[in-house]
């Protein structure tokens, strides 16, 4: 856009005033003029200030009579006719006096004037750029520093095939997987000519960061559809290529392909024939189709010549091969050139059909001994939570169990991760639905990714024949728990990402995807934000797993739930052995000591290894060697019960809560510092010391 000058906005004038004319003089050139100012000379032809038109108009009403009594603006500046307002509005100045070649001045221009003339170059600036950007051969978009789309030019919208209404206020990986912007975004470097797909479509892309000063405040992406160009280079190619294509298809081909002439000559063959017909493959191109397929005879070659149409039959070799043959005519208008025939063998496939009768019962038997597993399973779910953190753990697991939402798991390890994702799974509308569990961080690399998205037959050296489905086919119409999902490989985060924002699954060496019904359940134990940051986990997928996060506390932060979690596992022994085992008092405030490092998972373990060594009904540590799963240091505690007799267990822990409690008010003064250490709240320790003191 022309930007304007000084000359093309001033108040053109060429009146002089003096300082020593009378303010009556002066009063009808403001009167009958757009002016807001005039400059006034001295006697000695000086530019001495700037008189306003309010200051005139004062001065009338005041009785002032000569200009040199008045108050002039001083806040001029000095202008040539061709100066930029855009430089002119950075002075800041009241008034600005333009002068021609000559240095005369022949205009003024006040502040108001320029800034009104400033403001309507930036709305003709801004039309322009509405303008360019609607009509721009170019799709053009933008993100601001959230990933937030902020605007999509028409361009864009013919490009993506995403509607402006559809893509503005949504994250960017939602409306179109630009692989390239968020990295822009996190990096602040720009992406110049990087050639990216979005459907079927390929374009060119500059993707530059918005900077205001040393932040990132967004990213606009300008690309251009280069399918055509594309198009084209990949047809010359194709042309060049076409033949060894076809050559390679019919190779490769499991079935047996014959190519003969319209008279059943044999034209060309692949290495299917070759391993079906071994005793005649020395001779198959010499020969005719007839010699090798008696039924081929005159009957079936006059209806193919005649209806032009395909036409298939069964045929069983004298080895018992069972072969299903495909004749079909390739013809021009007016002749049949060539015969085309597929020789599929079904052997194996009668085999298999056998098979799955023969399984159909097993499957039913299977179904219902799952149901009555899962209704054991359910009745068997038995989650110690009385501590407040795992009471409001407890909450978010009855709340998201409700919905479909992605959850998140987040824990050290041995807190019950996986306990945690059965709860939701049972919970849910999805419980007559298998709970498929991986551990991404149990299964080697190059296995992994057949496990979770499974492969076809011959994908890779070592497939199986039949192929196998990956975890989220079998997990279909049910919950996937993706256990440990921090140390899934970079390369397979991808996969996941793409599986769960499209909802379908392609097996390795597949090119066919198929649609999974499956709700994601994520665990770690690993702080997931700063693998994004250093860039070992993608941002996307961390945003997409993260939809809902639930904290397990470790077991040392809710030592409410000790006793109660003790008490299931030693029960859950003794019914299964059939024995009647308990602590003693002092075993139980050995176990209240411990900081217990490994969880719920340790203390299990812990509580199996005494049940098994101790000689009695009467588990004591002491006598087992608590040294075991203690630190050195805490045998060396005094226990606050060795020179005490051994009383019932209500009342040694009743009287070990007064205790502490006691001195962890002593220690910190009041009863809200007391629950902060202790890890509980207030309002339980007031009610304890209530309870302790009837």
């Amino acid at each position: 856009m022309k930007r304007k000058i000084s000359k093309e906005i001033a108040v053109k004038t060429s009146f002089r005033i003096k300082e020593n004319q009378h303010v009556t003089e002066i009063v009808p050139l403001f009167e009958h003029s757009s002016l807001d100012g005039l400059p006034v000379y001295s006697i000695h032809d000086q530019i001495i200030g700037i008189l306003a038109r309010d200051t005139v108009m004062s001065a009338i009403s005041k009785g002032v009579n000569e200009i040199s009594q008045l108050l002039l603006n001083q806040d001029y500046l000095l202008v040539s006719e061709t100066d930029d307002i855009y430089t002119l509005i950075n002075n800041k100045k009241a008034y600005y006096l333009v002068q021609n070649k000559y240095k005369s001045i022949v205009g003024i221009i006040s502040e108001t004037q320029l800034k009104d003339a400033y403001i309507n170059m930036l709305q003709c600036r801004l039309k322009e750029l509405e303008a360019v950007f609607e009509h721009a051969p170019v799709g053009i978009v933008s993100i601001d520093k959230n990933g937030i789309y902020t605007s999509h030019n028409p361009a864009a919208e013919k490009i993506t095939g995403v509607k402006k209404e559809d893509a503005i206020g949504r994250f960017v990986t939602d409306v179109v997987v630009f692989n390239g912007v968020l990295e822009v975004l996190r990096t602040g470097e720009a992406q110049v000519a990087k050639k990216y797909e979005v459907g079927n479509r390929k374009s060119i892309a500059t993707r530059t960061p918005i900077m205001e000063g040393k932040d990132i405040n967004g990213v606009v992406s300008i690309f251009q559809d280069i399918s055509e160009l594309e198009n084209i280079s990949d047809e010359l190619d194709s042309v060049r290529k076409l033949n060894q294509q076809l050559e390679a298809i019919i190779s490769a081909s499991y079935d047996g392909i014959i190519i003969t002439d319209c008279n059943g000559e044999i034209i060309r063959y692949n290495q299917a024939i070759e391993t079906l017909f071994v005793s005649e493959s020395d001779k198959l191109s010499h020969t005719n189709i007839f010699n090798i397929f008696p039924s081929f005879k005159s009957d079936i070659t006059k209806k193919v010549l005649k209806e032009r149409k395909s036409i298939t039959i069964s045929h069983v070799m004298e080895s018992g091969v069972n072969l299903i043959i495909t004749v079909n005519p390739v013809h021009s208008k007016e002749n049949i050139d060539y015969i085309v025939v597929n020789v599929r063998n079904i052997t194996d496939l009668i085999q298999l059909k056998k098979e799955v009768e023969e399984n159909k019962l097993l499957t039913e038997r299977y179904k219902e001994e799952l149901s009555h597993y899962r209704t054991e399973l359910k009745s068997r779910i038995n989650f110690i939570g009385e501590s407040s953190k795992m009471k409001h753990v407890l909450h978010l697991v009855k709340k998201v169990s409700s919905f479909e939402s992605t959850t998140l798991i987040l824990g050290e390890s041995g807190t019950g991760k996986e306990e945690i994702a059965r709860l939701i799974h049972l919970n849910s509308s999805r419980s007559e639905g298998p709970l498929i569990t991986i551990n991404c961080g149990a299964i080697p690399e190059t296995l992994l990714e057949s496990e979770l998205f499974g492969y076809v037959s011959g994908a890779f050296t070592g497939a199986g024949q039949k192929g196998k489905p990956g975890m989220f086919e079998l997990a279909d119409k049910g919950t996937l728990f993706l256990d440990e999902v921090g140390d899934l490989p970079f390369p397979l985060q991808v996969k996941l990402l793409r599986v769960i924002q499209e909802k379908e699954v392609t097996r390795i060496g597949g090119i066919k995807p198929t649609k999974v019904d499956v709700r994601i359940l994520a665990a770690t134990n690993m702080q997931l934000e700063e693998k994004v940051k250093s860039g070992k986990f993608r941002e996307d997928l961390f945003f997409r797993l993260n939809v809902i996060p639930i904290m397990i506390p470790p077991l040392r932060e809710r030592m409410e739930d000790l006793i109660p979690l003790i008490e299931m596992f030693l029960n859950e022994f003794n019914q299964f052995y059939g024995l009647s085992k308990k602590f003693t008092p002092d075993s139980y405030e050995m176990l209240l000591k411990y900081k217990w490092p490994g969880n719920v998972r340790e203390l299990k373990n812990v509580i199996e290894r005494c049940f098994v060594l101790s000689e009695d009904d009467a588990i004591n540590l002491k006598e087992i060697n608590f040294q075991l799963f203690v630190p050195q240091e805490v045998p060396k505690v005094q226990s606050m019960m060795d020179d005490e007799e051994i009383r019932p267990l209500k009342k040694a822990v009743m009287e070990f809560e007064k205790k502490l409690i006691g001195k962890a008010i002593e220690k910190y003064g009041n009863t809200y510092r007391a629950a902060e250490i202790l890890h509980v709240d207030q309002s339980t320790i007031v009610r304890k010391l209530q309870k302790l003191k009837t």
